[in-house]
């Protein structure tokens, strides 16, 4: 069973660490292995997923979150001694909660909420990519069957969250509209528990791995934890992006959904010709001298401009109507006005829908 389980990417030889050397491998193996440098990572921070990208990546993601506690368990089982007990026992209570509607599972389905599931979906955990159960599995198996040392020390992944999730969080609410901070409300509570989390397991690693082979085996064990958050987004990635071949028995778009309301049932603005729009109070242009570029600022978040953005809302001053505005680009660039009040019309009511915008 043990050449199922990858080796570490280590130069270290048969000499035994010091605690310090040890620590540096171990955080190299995160530097070069943990998923935030995976190509399905980079493009959800960077806001190039589409909705239903964003959504198969919330609802693989639950099965991750909801087996951790189970896995916790695993772990704690295996613990002789009541301090440590103690500790780690802060962990499942800190994913379970110490109530109903609270913990960090209650956040993530929240979260799935948020993208538009609907709960009792999320949690039958249909559609689920056969590669994200096999993957999460795989790791509740391996902190089961070996060693308390091996268990421990493939939990430091913790120590290069805070990374992606300060990445993740900013990302997603400047570049997602569909996003907002109760959305990713579980983020917030694991910044101050992962590095809590990351600090005893690594304390434990340190002074538990006192030969050259205890230590190589906690550094297998970490490679073998990044390896199974990289193959989850290996399944994603090949499922939803590129090839984009989704399996027959997973996830498809539309499925599990809460039906979205309509734009008049919701109360989103529809702007017409006749209309005056302009920015509300919070919402202003400026230009990003770092980006070289036009950003439309709002409340905790972010819009790129291109060219045509740039034109129209140098004319959004609270006193020309769309028609307006048509007309004086339609002047400026030698163009049919009615065709260009079209343009502007989709993307005034774009960000009016975005609540960047009113009349």
């Amino acid at each position: 069973m043990n050449a199922v389980f990858p080796t570490p990417d280590t130069s270290a030889a048969e000499r035994l660490l010091s605690p310090d050397e040890l620590e540096a491998a171990l955080r190299d193996i995160g530097a070069r292995r943990y998923h935030n440098l995976h190509p399905f990572h980079r493009l959800l921070h960077d806001g190039k997923l589409n909705k239903d990208q964003v959504r198969a990546w919330a609802l693989n993601r639950y099965y991750y979150q909801a087996m951790i506690p189970v896995k916790d368990a695993a772990v704690l089982a295996r613990m002789t001694d009541a301090a440590l007990r103690r500790i780690w026992r802060q962990r499942i209570v800190d994913h379970d909660g110490d109530a109903p509607g609270d913990g960090g599972i209650e956040r993530w389905l929240k979260l799935a909420e948020g993208v538009g599931f609907s709960r009792d979906y999320v949690e039958s955990t249909r559609g689920i990519l056969s590669a994200t159960k096999f993957s999460v599995e795989a790791y509740v198996h391996f902190v089961a069957e070996r060693s308390l040392l091996e268990a421990i020390a493939s939990s430091l992944t913790e120590m290069f969250s805070p990374t992606i999730i300060s990445e993740r969080v900013s990302g997603m609410l400047k570049n997602y509209d569909f996003i907002t901070k109760d959305t990713l409300a579980y983020f917030e509570k694991r910044m101050t528990q992962a590095p809590r989390d990351a600090d005893f397991a690594l304390d434990y690693v340190k002074r538990h791995a006192t030969t050259p082979g205890l230590q190589r085996q906690a550094m297998a064990a970490l490679t073998f934890k990044c390896t199974v958050l990289w193959t989850q987004l290996d399944a994603l990635y090949f499922a939803y992006v590129a090839p984009g071949l989704i399996p027959p028995d997973a996830w498809t778009p539309g499925i599990g959904l809460v039906a979205e309301r309509s734009a008049a049932a919701t109360g989103a603005l529809r702007l017409t010709a006749s209309d005056v729009p302009r920015l509300p109070r919070g919402v202003r242009m400026r230009f990003d001298e770092t980006r070289n570029k036009h950003v439309l600022l709002a409340p905790e978040r972010t819009f790129d401009l291109d060219d045509n953005a740039v034109a129209v809302l140098t004319l959004v001053d609270g006193g020309m109507t769309v028609a307006d505005i048509a007309n004086k680009l339609g002047e400026t660039y030698a163009a049919d006005p009615r065709v260009i009040e079209a343009d502007i019309l989709a993307m005034l009511n774009d960000l009016a829908t975005k609540r960047v915008l009113e009349r």
